[in-house]
């Protein structure tokens, strides 16, 4: 599908403020409504994150079918459908009062992540906008970076004032009357009429297929590094604040570490649009991961004094942030952007597993251990090997398995 001649910035600002308000109405108001419900329902911490942690099981099953979906030219019904889906689902949840109807709603909320959250987003802009999809898929990255900044404070309000199940139907409305409407409006709604993707012999296969990717050691190479880099970013900030303090730092002083990483990943977005000039995205992709490694080589030894947690946090959230935009970009440049939802789905697969799994791994893991010292230890030696997986994929790349024309994205 040809780019079109001019941004369409209304197209794109329209579906950045749907992934902003899908993460922030799902993914981080979840937080909010454990002790309220808990208080209520008498229902226990780890069985509401038990649910929590089934919707992001069912989210990676789906993203494959999901990307497919998009790569078919349905982005419209898709993510307009998932918006519905998840306007309903919370209406569901805030009239909930049994656990086994609050563990089939929060499975069908995984379904609905697959299909609002930056994964589909990132397909249908590469899918609208071709070679300007770096710009989109930035600028989305920025918008979505504030999430938790505006949701988080407003549901706390909301709940405050409301309580509970109608803050809950207000979240609702946001998916309903705002997602779903700017999906339906502003996502095109036909197929393209593509010519079909020819069946390429073994000797000169094409970039653009999914089960030729699959067949690709640079492709396994980079899912292993956006494994382990996914299972870091979603398992050490829960336990981040008692980590902290185990250290000896005070809670204050841990919380005001916390806060910086927010700030850092979006600053960290934008520097990469000033950035992938110079080094391109592969070198990008270097520099993010070597600055999450520097950011665990240097929390065994910090001192209790906040300057340097500072710099662990900024080193650590900036990482995080820039990585999004790695993990959205780079695949296109690797493996072309033909199927690429197909593709982004069988990376977000087997990542969505492992990070539903993470913050309890690192749970177990102290609890065995006996004090985080092991965490940070495995954060280490995870950090080690994703940049050693990158460096890898970038090995592969030069190799026999590179196509012999490599799809740019720049024109």
């Amino acid at each position: 599908m040809s780019a079109p001649a001019r941004m369409p910035w209304a197209f794109v600002s329209a579906l950045s403020l749907n992934v902003l308000i899908s993460y922030g109405t799902i993914f981080y108001a979840f937080a909010l409504f454990v002790e309220p419900m808990g208080r209520e329902l008498g229902w226990g911490k780890s069985e509401l994150m038990a649910a929590y942690s089934l919707a992001l099981g069912t989210s990676a099953f789906c993203a494959v079918p999901v990307g497919r979906l998009i790569d078919l030219g349905y982005g419209r019904a898709v993510m307009t459908g998932g918006s519905l889906l998840a306007g309903t689902l919370l209406m569901l949840w805030s009239w909930v009062g049994s656990y086994p109807a609050f563990v089939l709603i929060w499975i069908g909320m995984g379904i609905a992540m697959s299909t609002v959250f930056y994964e589909p987003g990132f397909a249908v802009l590469t899918r609208r906008l071709g070679f300007m999809a770096r710009r989109g898929i930035t600028f989305m990255t920025l918008v979505g970076g504030f999430a938790s900044t505006v949701f988080i404070p407003i549901t706390h309000l909301l709940i405050e004032h409301l309580g509970w199940r109608n803050a809950l139907l207000v979240l609702a409305a946001f998916n309903i009357v705002i997602c779903a409407a700017l999906h339906a409006l502003t996502i095109p709604s036909a197929p393209p009429r593509t010519p079909p993707h020819p069946d390429a012999g073994p000797a000169h296969p094409s970039p653009a297929h999914a089960r030729w990717v699959l067949r690709r050691m640079s492709f396994w190479c980079f899912v292993a590094s956006s494994v382990l880099q996914g299972v870091i970013a979603a398992g050490l900030p829960i336990h981040l604040i008692p980590l902290l303090v185990e250290k000896g730092f005070s809670l204050e002083m841990a919380v005001a570490a916390f806060s910086l990483i927010g700030p850092a990943q979006v600053v960290g977005r934008f520097a990469m649009a000033f950035g992938e000039r110079a080094f391109g995205m592969k070198g990008l992709g270097i520099i993010v991961l070597t600055l999450g490694l520097l950011a665990f080589a240097l929390l065994p030894f910090t001192p209790v004094s906040f300057w340097l947690v500072a710099v662990f946090a900024l080193l650590f959230g900036a990482s995080n942030g820039m990585m999004t935009i790695v993990r959205a970009l780079l695949p296109s440049e690797l493996f072309g952007r033909e199927s690429y939802g197909t593709v982004q789905g069988m990376i977000a697969m087997p990542v969505r597993l492992t990070t539903a799994a993470a913050p309890f791994v690192f749970g177990a893991l102290w609890a065995w251990w006996g004090g985080y010292a092991a965490v940070m230890a495995l954060c280490l030696g995870m950090s080690c090997l994703a940049l050693g997986f990158f460096i890898l994929v970038l090995v592969f790349q030069k190799g026999p398995e590179s196509p012999e024309k490599p799809l740019a994205l720049d024109g």
